[in-house]
């Protein structure tokens, strides 16, 4: 989708970074990683509780606003009721 995006829109450069930073968005599974990492680290507990605060800081340290929807979309998953 974003190939085509940025072929029909050459020249348009607003849509083109805009693809650029989509390609740049870690995987949920990244991302999730590098929380879990960092908690770990930390010496922290590994819990739902810690993996949101965490989530919440990286959501309020961030600029861009294409990884503030991927951090607020990992936080909608885990908050969820049913399991994925």
């Amino acid at each position: 989708m974003c190939e085509k995006d940025v072929k029909a829109t050459q020249g348009n450069d607003v849509n083109t970074g805009v693809c650029v930073a989509m390609q740049n968005i870690p995987s949920r599974e990244e991302t999730l990683g590098d929380i879990v990492i960092a908690l770990l680290r930390a010496g922290q507990i590994i819990s739902r509780r810690t993996i949101c605060l965490k989530l919440v800081a990286r959501i309020e340290a961030e600029t861009h606003p294409v990884m503030q929807a991927h951090l607020s979309e990992l936080m909608r998953i885990i908050l969820r009721n049913n399991p994925f």
